[in-house]
């Protein structure tokens, strides 16, 4: 638990400075320096006041803010062995049962058995595989807009549901209130809100972690209670889902049956090995849903805001492919300005704008500042992604910046490639991002062959302008509700829709 690897400050045997940050209080520390709500705004208000490190202390808890992408590489990556460990928030891993997870699983034997699991399906070279059911959930957006043109958030997050469901359990989902979405999406929320750095001060005091649920101020239970139960049911009823259909003979290949019939092949299956199997399943569901919908929400908003963009990509597409097709995975390297709205796209809105948390496993000396063991260190992507050096005018959307590659795609993104950030960092970053990305580029790119994204109307008739806006609380950036629209572009483009229905 985290109360169990606290390091006292006291620890620094030669006085050597800690990092430049708010002065602490007496008794408390930086208590009321840690953000509980708009925590990426207020911890890069907090970085440009201090630099790219700011530390703070509180209740014997350290944290490290990292603003600067060369520092963010020279932790992350040149000294990953000391920054690979995660912060064991007893919210998320001891209340909400999020300890099998990946991502927030610590650094060592059984994160390497996890990792390599998901090597083996999400892989670059096992990426294409996954290209032909990518481009048809794709075309089944298209469909849903075609359908529910205003519902903007229940079509990406059914689209997100309805690939991960099928690549990962082989499951498709009902098109409304389906129960294996519902839970998830429970799951999910509290996860978001449960991995915020000071969203709930048992993360900070450990006696929080004893109190009953009648003690006042002691609600969290109440909530961890709800999540665990959405977190257990998406862990466990989509993967039995599939272990029956093995048996039964019904079950469609995909994540689950592959390496179940792969540990079968090999003789006896080990109930660990299952195990293994059902956590890695449950983590591509949280790893990629909510991130694909805030992307493509992030999409949506930017060509509403920039239509001089979305015309000029229509123009690419149009000159590439013509109008008789959609696009295809074979057609990314000969559209290279789609490629360079999809990582405008990932910079200009980061999914996670502050990551989720690594921890110094040492203590460490980083350009003349003492790092305690035990310290969380937070990456500052938000930050990163505004850098003015880095990305000229950062709050403008400028696909233009990335021109330069935009051919290569995220697949040939170097880990010292400021970009690279979007998917974290050094040994933890996300293993599914070559999927994740290319389901990114193929939606974008169908979208924006068939449909034009234009201002709504008011009752007056006039168009409805739109700033744009994104959410800072949470784990997860999502942008503001907006008013949009968005119809096909023409007769031809609504009939290559509708026969999408018959492919």
């Amino acid at each position: 638990m985290l109360y169990q690897r606290r390091i006292s400050r006291n620890t620094n045997p030669g006085r050597i400075p800690y990092p430049p940050g708010p002065k602490p209080l007496p008794l408390v520390g930086n208590f009321f320096d840690i953000p509980r709500t708009n925590e990426s705004a207020t911890f890069q208000d907090l970085s440009k006041k201090y630099g790219d490190l700011v530390y703070m202390s509180t209740m014997g808890v350290n944290i490290l803010l990292v603003s600067s992408f060369k520092t963010a590489g020279d932790l992350f990556e040149k000294r990953s062995a000391n920054y690979s460990d995660r912060f064991q928030s007893p919210m998320s891993h001891d209340l909400m049962g999020w300890d099998f997870s990946l991502s927030n699983m610590p650094y060592g034997d059984r994160w390497r058995t996890h990792r390599r699991v998901f090597h083996h399906e999400f892989q670059p070279s096992m990426a294409p595989s996954y290209f032909p059911i990518q481009t048809r959930e794709a075309h089944g957006l298209l469909r849903r807009f075609l359908r529910y043109p205003e519902s903007l958030e229940y079509n990406l997050r059914q689209n997100a549901a309805s690939l991960v469901m099928k690549v990962t359990y082989g499951i498709q989902i009902a098109d409304i209130n389906d129960p294996y979405v519902s839970i998830a999406r429970t799951a999910l929320e509290g996860a978001a809100v449960a991995t915020s750095p000071g969203a709930f001060l048992v993360n900070f005091i450990p006696i929080h972690f004893e109190y009953s649920e009648w003690i006042p101020k002691a609600s969290f239970k109440r909530k961890a209670r709800e999540w665990r139960d959405a977190v257990n049911r998406m862990r466990n009823d989509p993967f039995k889902t599939v272990v029956d259909g093995m048996k039964a003979g019904t079950a469609e290949p995909c994540f689950v049956s592959n390496l179940l019939n792969d540990l079968d092949s090999r003789g006896e299956v080990i109930e660990d090995e299952q195990l293994v199997v059902k956590d890695c399943a449950a983590l591509v569901y949280a790893a990629s849903a909510e991130s694909t919908v805030s992307t493509l929400a992030t999409f949506v908003l930017a060509m509403l805001t920039h239509p001089e963009i979305q015309a000029r990509a229509q123009k690419e597409l149009d000159t590439v492919i013509g109008r008789d097709r959609l696009p295809e995975a074979i057609d990314r390297e000969s559209l290279p300005f789609i490629s360079a709205i999809v990582k405008e796209v990932f910079r200009w809105n980061p999914v996670a704008p502050l990551g989720l948390p690594h921890v110094a496993t040492n203590a460490d000396v980083y350009n003349g500042y003492y790092i305690p063991a035990g310290t969380i260190v937070i990456g500052n992507t938000w930050g990163i992604f505004n850098d003015e050096e880095t990305y000229p005018e950062p709050r403008r959307f400028n696909p233009d910046r990335f021109m330069g590659d935009a051919d290569k795609g995220l697949q040939q993104l170097s880990p010292m490639d400021p970009l690279s950030a979007a998917f974290g960092y050094g040994r933890r970053a996300c293993p599914g991002k070559y999927m994740g990305e290319f389901q990114v580029w193929i939606s974008i790119a169908s979208i924006l062959s068939v449909y034009d994204i234009r201002p709504a109307l008011d009752d007056m008739g006039r168009p409805i302008h739109v700033t744009p806006e994104f959410s800072k609380k949470g784990m997860v950036c999502h942008p503001l509700p907006f008013k949009y629209s968005i119809k096909p572009r023409d007769d031809a483009a609504r009939r290559l829709i509708e026969q999408t229905e018959l492919n």
